[in-house]
């Protein structure tokens, strides 16, 4: 059953938040740890709380490598997760931050505690635990100078333990945490940050009798008040359960707003706020024997000169000028007749600060060095645009790394992500789609959206124009729906409203109705924010019938699964998108002519490529040696077989088809279609035209007047 609520509760946040704001910032903080930063990670509860804080906007965070829900410590001190947290850094050099929390999934789940537990098997196992731990702080903190970890504890949970009561529960969990502030108590790098009781003050205690309102019990003490009360709250009580997505431990996005507010407040908000280096970018106009360094700060500062820098990868590499002011600065340097790469190192030796006098990295020296010479990119990839379908995926995949095994490992990459149309599968832990990979079903929209010339609908099939109505009312009423501009449900998951609003494009049952599916789990878990309500089916263009897997979008007689089964493993998405969007490409051959011949206009005609043929190898008609396109009256013309739904003289010529990956030509075959002959011509045609209009018109007002006479 707990499986059950955290699996759900990962699925709300499926579609309850994003990375907007954070995608793009300048990280400074890497989660790390269990399934309290692995959710304040999915949630982008930093990137979102962090602009309330206006000295510290365009700040971020990173963490979907670096966090998993449900590690163990002794699971992650190991090379498998600590190699990924020193690649995150390198990858970010202006992380200062790391915020760590782990350990309480081995006490809940491994521990076995009871009250009846000998208080020396208790210290010891708590012993094991913070040796791990302690392990994974010292590594973090040998990769650079710079990084400072904040150690952030639990609060209370609902979590019953051993037939043990709330109090008791609390007593050990509050022990279990003092053990952790000892840990890390005199490291100046390292600190704890308390939370015990932090839910009960700001929700109040609803299950106490009377209920206790917020703000009514204490707030847990932090490092301004030697962490006096600790634990905070009321320990007679869980956490109220209103402060819960799982009625376990983990909090809702709220709570996650709370808690890094909370840590922003202790410590973050301070070290952030402290000057920095933000890049040390190589300048291109450089030229031997010198080289020039771009030196950009995070704000203001002073007291940058020569003796701040050093010079690798050159022997005898001196600085030779500083220039500049502000934040920005130029550095140049004698290679010493050198041609090699040169790079640029600054040396915080305490002289370096900011405006109000705070020091570079913060007090002491050594804390605001900076190696990385180059550009950093910080941005996520961009979507394409809103139906950048392939884009929102991989942004799908990247926000849900933390919870990858409960989806079985599922991943949502355009080559293998399936969850439209489908289930929620507990036991395996996954979600199991239709069966067409939803980057093939998602690409016939894309491909509808940006061929203007598309229509099918000669044969009942779709048009461009209907699939671009539906796709921009689809996707104002999905934005809407999800709360507008700035919403918080793009944030977590960027194109999450690419993916939705596609699904009810697609318009079958089974795609149409995942949306709500989801937002009404969300609505069960969270308080879903203000402007944000459940897709309701009704308020969008839904075309089943033409983009669903029964539907048919070409009208060929063919369902796009029967076109997916057969085309798809031959040629992949690219093929298949051709095909359900082509009458001429079906499952089955429609076109046994392979002659041409002299034909009347207006008639249809095909050609089709005899066998044997190499379908997968792909197929190019041309007319006179020019390749053909699909228009409203060519269909095929990338297929074995070609279609003209209605023979014009310009259609007469010489056809040809390059197939078999252009390897094998088939033809020429002529084609001769016949003038149309106009009855009579020149003036004494239009006469004999006139007159036998007027002869029919008399005959019309005479068998007129003789039925008026009759009546």
């Amino acid at each position: 059953m707990k499986f059950r609520f955290l699996l759900m509760a990962v699925l709300c946040v499926f579609v309850a938040a994003s990375a907007g704001a954070g995608s793009s910032d300048i990280p400074r903080i890497l989660l790390v740890g269990d399934s309290w930063p692995g959710f304040m990670q999915i949630l982008r509860s930093f990137d979102t709380v962090i602009q309330e804080y206006p000295n510290l906007a365009g700040y971020g965070q990173r963490g979907s490598r670096t966090c998993e829900i449900g590690v163990m410590a002794d699971e992650f001190d190991t090379p498998s997760y600590l190699d990924v947290v020193r690649e995150e850094l390198l990858t970010y050099p202006t992380i200062d931050i790391v915020h760590v929390s782990l350990g309480g999934n081995d006490f809940l789940h491994r521990s076995n505690w009871s009250p009846s537990m000998p208080p020396e098997q208790l210290q010891a196992f708590v012993d094991d635990v913070n040796a791990h731990l302690a392990s994974v702080i010292d590594f973090i903190l040998s990769v650079r100078p710079n990084i400072r970890v904040g150690l952030c504890g639990y609060d209370f949970a609902h979590h019953t333990m051993g037939g043990a009561t709330s109090e008791q529960v609390n007593a050990v969990w509050a022990q279990y945490e003092q053990s952790k502030l000892a840990l890390v108590q005199g490291n100046p790098r390292a600190f704890y940050i308390h939370n015990l009781g932090l839910m009960q003050y700001h929700y109040g205690i609803t299950e106490a009798t009377p209920p206790i309102p917020a703000h009514s019990v204490p707030l847990p003490g932090g490092y301004a008040q030697n962490y006096v009360p600790m634990p905070g709250g009321n320990p007679a009580y869980f956490t109220p359960l209103s402060a819960l997505m799982d009625k376990d431990i983990h909090l809702t996005m709220e709570g996650y707003d709370i808690l890094a507010r909370r840590c922003i407040d202790e410590f973050y908000g301070e070290w952030m706020s402290w000057p920095a280096v933000m890049e040390i970018l190589p300048l291109e106009a450089s030229k031997a024997p010198t080289a020039q360094f771009r030196v950009t700060f995070s704000q203001a500062v002073s007291g940058v000169d020569a003796t701040d820098f050093a010079v690798n990868g050159v022997s005898a590499g001196i600085v030779t000028a500083v220039n500049g002011s502000g934040a920005v600065y130029t550095v140049t340097v004698d290679l010493n007749s050198e041609v090699g790469p040169a790079q640029l190192v600054l040396l915080d030796d305490g002289t370096i600060a900011d405006t109000g006098g705070k020091p570079l990295g913060g007090p002491g020296a050594g804390n605001g060095g900076f190696t990385h010479n180059g550009p950093i990119s910080y941005a996520d990839p961009a979507l394409d645009g809103p139906d950048d379908f392939d884009g929102a995926m991989y942004s799908l995949d990247r926000s849900l790394a933390p919870a990858a095994w409960m989806f079985g490992n599922q991943p949502f990459t355009p080559d293998l992500c399936d969850v439209n149309g489908g289930s929620i599968s507990i036991s395996p832990p996954g979600i199991v789609g239709n069966g067409m990979l939803d980057s093939f079903e998602e690409g016939v929209i894309s491909a509808c959206l940006e061929n203007p010339a598309l229509d099918c609908s000669a044969t009942g099939g779709i048009t461009h124009a209907i699939v671009a109505a539906a796709w921009q009312r689809n996707y104002a009423q999905m934005h809407s729906d999800l709360g507008g501009d700035g919403n918080r449900f793009d944030k977590m998951i960027p194109g999450v409203e690419t993916l939705l609003a596609g699904m009810m494009t697609e318009g079958d049952f089974g795609s149409s109705r995942l949306p709500v599916l989801l937002m009404g789990a969300v609505s069960v878990f969270i308080q879903l924010p203000a402007g944000t309500s459940v897709p309701d089916p009704a308020n969008y263009t839904l075309l089943g019938e033409y983009l669903g897997p029964n539907g048919d979008a070409d009208g060929d007689g063919s369902t796009n699964r029967q076109e997916y089964d057969f085309f798809m493993p031959m040629g992949g998405r690219a093929m298949y998108v051709m095909a359900v969007l082509d009458p001429a490409m079906t499952p089955q051959n429609t076109c046994a002519n392979s002659t041409g011949g002299i034909y009347n206009p207006g008639v249809p005609f095909c050609l089709s490529v005899p066998d044997p043929v190499n379908l997968p190898g792909g197929f190019e008609w041309r007319k006179d040696g020019v390749p053909l396109s699909n228009d409203a009256v060519l269909s095929g013309t990338h297929w074995r077989e070609l279609h003209i739904h209605a023979l014009r003289v310009s259609d007469s010529g010489d056809y040809t088809c390059v197939y078999d990956d252009g390897h094998k030509v088939f033809g020429p075959v002529n084609v001769t279609v016949r003038e149309e002959k106009v009855p009579a011509s020149g003036n004494l045609g239009l006469l004999a035209i006139s007159a036998a209009l007027a002869l029919v018109g008399a005959r019309v007002l005479r068998r007129c007047a003789a039925a008026k006479t009759a009546n």
